[in-house]
């Protein structure tokens, strides 16, 4: 299934049609969707697709030279390398314009770890000069110096991101709209378990039987996504956990694990590189310097799992689940939904500021200040500034709320005239 990637699959064929030689990387995390997508925008055009999976470098390289060996009568013998690979591709007559992809390529960079500056020769030194496209697909968006040099040589570098909520009512059209939250706070955007969702069930029902299902992937999910890439998992997941039990700051997670702020640097950064984690700033804030830095999932699911499938796994059984449903029940609406509510609601907002407050902002982002002091959203042009506050549930009195946000919104300094707005799912 393949919904709601036209700006991706727009750019990957503008990239194609150019009268030359391109080559494109695309990031996302595991399980966002990358190889349904290059499957989707590639089964119309002439297309090698290689599958970088995790095998002795010989045996996947001569697997890559066996499928050109097939298609275009070249001799594959004795490609036992990356750069060996990269020399035959560079001997074949592309006649038309031919896709070639690279999915997993941080597959590649595990076994032969200078393979993105192997690739970068070979381009610049024969392959930019043939009639294809190359996309190199990655779980990994590295931040060694020596990587990005290479991604600012592609002639488009693609995020994919997790998908919006709205795609939940398409994917189940009947579904409630609280329904629709809570599974979102739950599942995040993840097609695989959404579409199994009954909107003519209760949502525990629902719960209940996805987890039987799919109770030997579920229980085991989060780990696997650390232990695929990552040594030392038991810190990597534990700054998980401490993130998902709420601690955002780098001194409250190291607080949780009892350790120095220090030690933890180089485990997030890397947990950023797999786009697990992202740290945000305050808007106008520089996010490289920024102080005030916070550190979230991308994604819902990982949210929850490390927050109650991490301890509970030993709860994936048919006489258990109930015990697992309960266990969350209590705190899932505090912990999950009501962070799910608010992206779901500054999604809608950013994406259509203009429709709801009649101007196109010059910039539109959350703020919080050393005191405490947190804005939900912010957004302005050159005349006027909109100070928002999202309640997932309303339960004081509006005009307090209005009267709040007043007062917080001193501590943004601007001279611009201001306006002030409370969105409530209730």
């Amino acid at each position: 299934m393949i919904v709601k990637r036209v700006h991706e699959l727009e750019t990957l064929e503008n990239d194609f049609i150019k009268p030359i030689a391109s080559f494109v990387v695309l990031f996302g995390r595991k399980q966002v969707g990358k190889t349904t997508l290059l499957h989707h925008y590639s089964q119309t055009k002439p297309t090698l697709f290689l599958s970088c999976i995790e095998i002795l470098p010989h045996l996947l390289f001569q697997s890559f030279a066996q499928q050109l060996a097939v298609r275009y009568k070249v001799n594959a013998s004795a490609v036992d390398s990356f750069d060996g690979f990269l020399t035959l591709l560079s001997s074949v007559a592309f006649e038309q314009k031919t896709v070639i992809v690279f999915d997993d390529f941080h597959n590649i960079a595990k076994i032969q770890k200078e393979s993105l500056s192997l690739f970068l020769h070979a381009w610049n030194k024969q392959l930019k000069y043939k009639n294809i496209q190359i996309i190199l697909s990655s779980s990994i968006h590295s931040s060694l110096k020596e990587d990005r040099g290479v991604y600012e040589h592609a002639s488009e570098n693609i995020r994919l991101k997790s998908l919006e909520y709205g795609v939940i009512k398409t994917i189940v059209p009947d579904i409630s709209k609280q329904d629709q939250l809570k599974l979102f706070a739950l599942f995040g955007t993840n097609i695989n378990y959404i579409k199994k969702y009954n909107p003519f069930k209760e949502f525990n029902a629902n719960i209940k039987e996805i987890f039987l299902e799919h109770q030997n992937q579920i229980k085991d999910e989060g780990l696997m996504l650390i232990k695929n890439e990552l040594s030392e998992t038991t810190t990597y997941a534990s700054i998980l956990y401490a993130i998902a039990k709420g601690n955002h700051k780098i001194g409250e997670i190291a607080q949780a694990l009892n350790v120095k702020s220090s030690y933890l640097t180089r485990y997030i950064q890397k947990l950023m590189d797999m786009m697990i984690l992202r740290k945000v700033t305050p808007m106008n804030e520089d996010g490289t310097h920024s102080k005030f830095g916070r550190y979230v999932f991308e994604d819902n699911y990982m949210k929850f799992w490390f927050s109650y499938v991490y301890f509970n796994g030993a709860l994936f059984s048919e006489n258990s689940i109930n015990t697992l449903l309960q266990s969350f029940q209590k705190e899932f609406e505090e912990v999950c939904v009501y962070e799910a509510f608010k992206t779901s609601m500054s999604d809608l907002i950013c994406n259509n500021f203009e429709e709801f407050f009649g101007y196109k902002p010059i910039e539109i982002g959350s703020w919080w200040s050393n005191k405490n002091k947190q804005i939900d959203l912010i957004g302005y042009d050159s005349s006027t500034i909109t100070f928002i506050e999202l309640r997932y549930k309303a339960s004081q009195d509006v005009k307090q709320i209005y009267e709040e946000l007043k007062q917080k919104s001193q501590s943004f300094e601007t001279v611009l005239n201001k306006k002030f707005v409370i969105f409530s799912s209730h």
